[in-house]
Order: C-alpha cells, then sequence, then structure tokens
C-alpha cells in the first residue's frame, strides 16, 4: 500500500512533500482534508496528529508523521534511496540541508502567514510597504545563500530547495522577487520552474493565486582566528544558544565560546556577516572553517559528528529521527515564533497581549499532547529535541507560567529537564532572562 497524505492542494507545506514524491516516482494516497468545515479538528484527525496540521503522513503500518520538513527527508531516506543527493548522507552537506529547511520553517513560512493570513482570514484587501519589507527580507537571505552556487544548499537540488520554492513561489504572488535586487533568487526560480518535479507545485500555486486575487482589491508589484577547537558565536540568553550548549555538554565536546554583543550589533559587522548573512546566533566555525548557523541544525551534526554510534540524542533509526525531526520545528515554526518576550526586552513593550497569551496556551496545550504517555518529547529517552524545546519552554514559562493543574505532563517534564546534568547550560542563560524581563516589566 502507498503511503497516506493529508492534505491541501494550496499549502506549501503539503506541494513540498508532493515535489519531493514526485522527485523519488513514489506514488501517494492522496487525502483532502477540509479545513473550511473544521475535518482537521474532528477526534479521529487529532488522533494521528493533535497538533492538527497538513501535511500529516501515515504509513501502512499506521506510523503517523507530520510537519513538511521532517516528511520530506523521511521519504527520500526511506524511499529515495536511488536518489540520495536530495538529502545527502555526508554530514556538513546534510547539515546545510537541515540548516535551510530550518530557514523556511523559522523565517520564510512565518513571513508568508504574517502578509497572507490578514489577507485570507481578516479582509485586508491590500499589500502595505511593510509586507513587501518582510518578504524582500526573506529574498535578500536567500540571494546571499545562492552567492556561488546554482542550488540553495550547494551545487545540487535538494530538499531544500523544494521547500523553499513552494513557499517562495506562494510569496511572489504576493510580493515580486525584483530581479535587479535579487538576481540569484530571480534566477533560482527559473530553474526550478524547468525542473520535471515542480509540475507537482502547479496545482496548488494556482488556487492559491486565484485565492489571493479574489481578496485583494489591487496585486501589488512592488572574525574568524587561528583555532585548533570549533568556535560557537554566541549570547548566553539566546534560547537557541542555550539549547546548542546543552548539546555540546551532552556530547563533552570542546568548544571556544565566543560572545557577540547584540547590543552592540557586532552580529551586523562585515566580519560577522561573511561568516553568516543572516546575522543570527548561534553560529558555529569549524577547525577547518565550515561555518553553520540554525541551532536546529547545528544540534544533529554535532551528535552525527561527535556522538556515539547511533547515539540516543539522535538516533539513527529513520522513524525515530524523523519524530525528533518534527518536534524540532515546531520549537521552530511554532513555539519560537511566538516572540513574547522580544517586544518586552528590545521595544519596552509592559504588557502582552491576551491573543499572545491564548497562543502560548495553546502550544503548551499541543507539548502536553506530545508527553501523554511519554516522560521525553520525541519518545522516552531525552533527545536534541528535549533541549531546543526546554530552552523555549522555560523563557515562555517566565511570562506564560506552565499551570501544574493546566498542563501536568509539561510541568513534569520540565522538572525531569531540571535534572539533567546539562541543564545548568539552559539555567545560566535564563537566569539572564528572567532578570532582563524582570527590569522591563517593573
Amino acid at each position: 500500500m502507498a503511503p497516506t497524505l493529508y492534505m491541501v492542494h494550496p499549502s506549501p507545506p503539503v506541494r513540498a512533500v508532493l515535489i519531493t514524491a514526485k522527485s523519488i516516482g513514489l506514488e501517494l494516497d492522496l487525502k483532502e482534508i477540509n479545513l473550511n468545515d473544521g475535518e482537521h479538528l474532528k477526534p479521529e484527525f487529532l488522533k494521528l496528529n493533535p497538533q492538527h496540521t497538513v501535511p500529516t503522513l501515515v504509513e501502512d503500518d499506521g506510523a503517523v508523521l507530520w510537519d513538511s520538513h521532517a516528511i520530506i527527508t523521511y521519504l527520500v531516506s526511506k524511499y529515495g534511496q536511488h536518489k540520495e543527493s536530495l538529502y545527502p548522507k555526508e554530514l556538513l552537506k546534510r547539515a546545510v540541508v537541515d540548516q535551510r529547511l530550518h530557514f523556511e520553517s523559522s523565517i520564510a513560512n512565518p513571513r508568508l502567514l504574517q502578509i497572507a493570513g490578514p489577507i485570507i482570514r481578516k479582509g485586508k484587501t491590500k499589500i502595505e510597504p511593510e509586507d513587501v519589507k518582510l518578504a524582500e527580507e526573506v529574498y535578500a537571505f536567500l540571494d546571499k545563500f545562492l552567492d556561488g552556487r546554482k542550488w540553495m544548499a550547494g551545487g545540487h537540488v535538494t530538499v531544500a530547495d523544494y521547500s523553499l520554492i513552494s513557499t517562495i513561489s506562494t510569496l511572489e504572488v504576493l510580493v515580486r522577487v525584483d530581479e535587479g535586487k535579487f538576481a540569484n533568487v530571480a534566477a533560482w526560480v527559473k530553474r526550478m520552474e524547468h525542473l520535471g518535479e515542480y509540475g507537482a507545485n502547479k496545482k496548488g500555486l494556482g488556487m492559491f493565486r486565484e485565492l489571493i486575487e479574489s481578496k485583494l482589491t489591487t496585486i501589488d508589484v512592488i572574525f574568524i582566528v587561528d583555532k585548533m577547537a570549533p568556535v560557537l558565536y554566541m549570547v548566553p540568553y539566546s534560547q537557541p544558544v542555550r539549547a546548542t550548549l546543552m548539546t555540546i555538554k551532552a556530547l563533552n565536546i570542546e568548544i571556544e565560546l565566543q560572545e557577540v554583543s547584540l547590543i552592540d550589533k557586532q552580529q551586523l559587522s562585515s566580519t560577522f556577516t561573511k561568516l553568516n548573512p543572516q546575522h543570527t546566533v548561534p553560529t558555529l566555525v569549524e577547525d577547518d572553517g565550515f561555518v553553520l548557523w540554525e541551532s536546529h541544525a547545528i544540534m544533529p551534526y554535532l551528535v552525527d559528528k561527535y556522538g556515539k554510534e547511533d547515539d540516543p540524542l539522535y538516533p539513527k533509526d529513520l522513524r525515530k529521527r524523523a519524530t525528533i525531526n518534527q518536534r524540532l520545528h515546531f520549537n521552530n515554526g511554532v513555539l519560537f515564533t511566538l516572540n513574547v518576550l522580544g517586544p518586552i526586552i528590545y521595544q519596552g513593550e509592559g504588557t502582552i497581549s491576551e491573543e499572545k497569551v491564548s497562543r502560548v496556551r495553546e502550544a503548551y496545550a499541543f507539548l502536553e499532547t506530545f508527553l501523554d504517555r511519554h516522560k521525553w518529547v520525541a519518545g522516552d529517552w531525552v533527545t536534541i529535541a528535549d533541549f531546543a524545546i526546554i530552552a523555549t519552554v522555560t523563557s515562555l514559562d517566565v511570562v506564560v507560567p506552565v499551570g501544574e493543574e493546566i498542563y501536568p505532563n509539561v510541568y513534569a517534564w520540565m522538572r525531569r529537564a531540571e535534572g539533567l546534568p546539562y541543564y545548568d547550560e539552559n539555567r545560566r542563560g535564563l537566569e539572564i532572562i528572567k532578570n532582563m524581563v524582570t527590569k522591563k516589566l517593573a
């Protein structure tokens, strides 16, 4: 039997899976979900996927996986061995692909939703200048990623291209890629459109375009030093940094820590942006000059390179690894993008809106479900998904407490995490966050 994919055609994440399946010659049994009728909220679907999202993949033996990024890497690993280059086994190449996937889930797709959401659901009828700015920031990052290369993660097509083209082609319906500003991106889009598997993107993209055109009144076109140990550029209070530090401690790796002053905008210096054009922390630099950023890409890379054989922190079993990947993308695409603390710390906001509090509690509820019958977020043992999510949830807990009575599973998991021998790597930065927030809200 073919795997079953619960889906809706206009969804960019769904289209990324469809492109991948077409590329590897995998037949899927497509089951379309009517989101308008709330089919994704019915008990039978929630039993499959408590996060009630599409795409959701169900194997013929009943195994379930959701989040497109986890699904496409799993499909290539299981069914696409003849196209291994789509998700290469070589550690450095795979880590770059993972970084691009996390860029899509944490930057590109949330920006798309931020622009399209008010148009689709709230009656907004025009693309505003701030929408153009949001989209062009994404295009600018991608243009730098493509400097000197034809594809997003190197010299050949990977699942990172499939994931990003489904989103960028959708975003371009709203804000055109200006070829004069973003020549690399424009050329990449054209190359993608000439691939045979791109045909799987067209139907859903056309449906999205029709929907947007019906809603809008107008469519606007508008520091490396000599070293032996790897270097991690970081700030100790950053949630992604803290997750990475827990991984480093668990693996007992010797790494040189270089603190970057975000307040003094050191991350925007030409030296740092040459390392990481996205100018984020953490950024890892290996002793041979290899550079990797995005904590969710760094942590798997570190385990694969420095961990023991089949390390339980990120095991080699495809399904276990796919579940961990899903949880990592949940952290990056859901929890981290809640952005509750940023406006308090950097913009001086003195209160948190009820809408944000509600969204945080909804995210806690998802996590509560993940922890049903499991001690840890991806199973019955500690993984890097726990490191990523505990760093984020403990930060959110500063302003939206995790109540033991409402979220007993999450509360108990947090207490277990506090007992881990590497939890101090989270605690130190968390105390800084608590002090910063307390001062701002005083």
